[in-house]
């Protein structure tokens, strides 16, 4: 159980580490990275918050829904690409 504690620290250190860099980066390039930061701060929160019993089973959720998201996006990419003229 240590093990896993210590693994999450270290994502959420990482995680954290992403904003602080794109925020860096953001000074110049704003437009392109805002994405990244807000992403980044989202991530923090989730990992930092998987300490709880019931965490998981929201990140669970998160992420097959997120796998459907980007399933549909994929198709939606297919049929615009390749429809016909």
């Amino acid at each position: 159980m240590e093990q896993e504690k210590d693994t999450i620290f270290l994502m959420a250190l990482v995680a954290a580490g992403v904003i602080l860099i794109s925020g860096l980066a953001g000074l110049l390039q704003w437009y392109i990275v805002i994405p990244v930061t807000i992403a980044g701060f989202l991530l923090t929160l989730l990992i930092g918050t998987m300490y709880r019993d019931g965490s998981v089973k929201i990140s669970e959720n998160l992420e097959k829904w997120a796998m459907i998201i980007v399933f549909a996006f994929i198709i939606f990419s297919f049929i615009v690409l390749y429809k016909p003229a």
